[in-house]
């Protein structure tokens, strides 16, 4: 059995639930937990950074969106690429890469000069981040026996919460006394740290004859693009104008070539044949729901509190930790429970509870206090951390242990492009209503080039503030900051909205128990002997819902 591992084939043996020898399974599971770490770490952190770097590169609402929608696209365009290429030569050697990558996109964003140049590293960081979280879910899927697996996912999820309660913290802190280049840094000791982690971990592939699928990837990288900068654009250039009406037929078009491409391919890069199965579609639309709202919200809530309440980064940080740590303690309950209480219990508890912290959201002031906003973000992270466990185990166990990459990258996709959707959809109807607000409070009032600057976002009116009379600045900043509150408990709603799709699907399509079989398409090529486990094969359809 060491030749097999001395070959890269050994853990092609764990994917059905067997651990080879000197493999320490548990060990395997912190590296790709620090690499999971580091990529929520920059999720948050980039958020608290955004007002920060709004006033230097005196960027508008639309402008910090793509800083945002800059590394979630690529992320989400590329991911499935990302868990192909690891399936085919290998996850540890693609997820190293990715790391180098990662590092690479750090090092360009914490060097830029000007908003373009911070998007475009931005996405190098999403393209290394494309390629590190599919292989660190499929490696845990592969290593994991199936009665250990929701722990171990369970443990990953809240690994990636802590990430998320970093962030802010850490980003605030440096923030405050650095400067917003400095969150960037932050990630060149964790990707260190995980390189020399990747030294435990042994090698895994699918030994099936696999192409890339290089037309689905472009396909469906334009046509994320094209949608989401339709979207980001639609307030500034008009809903109406022929651009925003041609990027989206072009987008419809693309995505629709994507899923002809896909349906054709004996090699597809995402087979369409996954979705004929009722959990895995009710899990994979059900989180891209969930990151909707959360994205949405966590990208206003930094600015809400250090706009609008004047208050440091750090602070910001400290009052979004909360909201991840509940997370993070849900997750590890959640992964603990999963068996018993079964996914579908655990999903509908836990979009009441996300609802009611949203609902709490609505309820927002100018200068109202902390209690309520640090209430209404814990309840929606407690209530997060419980739904995703069960979803993320129910999408990798209904998928083939071969294609462990091609479910992990399905899983992430959900998770980033609802989020890059949240991002988009909530930040137009936010930034729209705060036009239109500040327009009715601020016309005939403010000569109107400074009502034309004031109304690109509260980022602007941070800056441009300093520069007005006294009496003008107050009169401007305060209505900036109702225009924006109102706009924002407004897009709270929508999201509540989403979040009731979102339960509906849970309690039609998610299952009650726990698939307790992997699903498997053949048996593994070289796992011979008494060592070697038998192979289960479920049948794909077959599901208790």
């Amino acid at each position: 059995m060491s030749a097999l591992s001395e070959q890269g084939t050994a853990l092609e043996a764990a994917s059905v639930g067997y651990t080879p020898p000197n493999v320490n399974r548990w060990l395997v599971l912190a590296v790709m937990s620090l690499s999971v770490f580091m990529v929520f770490v920059d999720g948050t952190v980039v958020n608290t950074a955004l007002p920060s770097i709004a006033r230097d590169f005196e960027a508008s609402t639309a402008t910090l969106q793509w800083v945002a929608d800059g590394y979630i696209l690529i992320l989400a365009g590329l991911l499935l690429v990302g868990g192909t290429l690891g399936d085919k030569f290998g996850r540890r050697l693609w997820l190293r890469r990715g790391l180098l990558v990662f590092g690479v996109g750090s090092v360009g964003a914490a060097l830029s000069t000007d908003a373009n140049s911070l998007v475009l590293s931005r996405g190098v960081q999403g393209l290394g981040a494309a390629l590190v979280l599919p292989a660190t879910l499929s490696i845990i899927t592969a290593v994991f026996p199936r009665d250990e697996r929701a722990k171990a996912i369970g443990i990953w999820t809240a690994v990636g919460g802590l990430g998320a309660a970093f962030g802010p913290v850490a980003g605030g802190y440096l923030v405050d006394n650095i400067n917003w280049s400095a969150v960037f840094w932050l990630h060149i000791p964790f990707v260190a740290l995980a390189l020399l982690g990747l030294r435990f971990v042994p090698e895994s592939r699918d030994t099936r004859e696999l192409r890339v699928d290089v037309p689905g990837a472009v396909l469906v990288t334009a046509g994320l693009i094209a949608v989401v900068f339709a979207i980001i654009q639609g307030n500034e250039e008009g809903w109406g104008s022929p651009l925003i009406i041609g990027i989206f037929a072009v987008s419809a078009l693309l995505l629709l070539a994507f899923g002809v491409v896909e349906s054709l391919s004996d090699h597809p890069m995402l087979p369409l044949r996954f979705f004929r199965q009722r959990d895995f579609t009710g899990a994979v639309v059900y989180i891209g729901l969930a990151f909707f709202a959360m994205m949405g919200i966590f990208f206003f809530m930094t600015q809400y509190f250090q706009l609008v309440q004047g208050r440091s980064a750090l602070q910001s940080g400290l009052l979004i930790l909360p909201s991840a740590l509940t997370m993070a303690v849900s997750s590890v309950i959640a992964g603990s429970v999963g068996q018993t209480v079964g996914p579908k219990i655990l999903v509908v508890v836990s979009t009441i509870i996300i609802g009611s912290g949203m609902f709490l959201l609505t309820q927002l002031e100018v200068e109202g206090g902390v209690g309520l906003p640090i209430a209404g973000l814990m309840l929606f992270g407690f209530g997060f951390g419980l739904a995703m466990v069960p979803l993320t185990d129910t999408v990798m166990a209904a998928v083939p242990v071969d294609d462990a990459g091609v479910g992990s990258a399905v899983n992430d996709m959900s998770r980033e492009l609802g989020g890059a959707l949240g991002v988009a959809v909530i930040g137009a109807i936010v930034s729209g209503l705060y036009r239109t607000n500040i327009e009715e409070a601020l016309t005939g009032v403010v000569p109107d080039p400074l009502l034309e600057s004031t109304s690109d976002g509260i980022a602007v009116v941070a800056v441009g503030a300093e520069q007005l009379p006294p009496e003008t600045a107050a009169q401007v900043t305060s209505a900036a900051n109702a225009a924006f509150v109102d706009a924002l408990t407004t897009g709270m709603l929508v999201s509540i909205g989403f979040m009731v799709l979102a339960g509906v699907l849970a309690i039609t399509l998610v299952p009650w128990k726990m698939r307790q079989v992997q699903v498997s398409e053949r048996r593994l090529e070289g796992a011979q002997g008494p060592e070697a486990p038998p192979t289960h094969r479920a049948d794909p359809l077959l599901l208790t819902v």
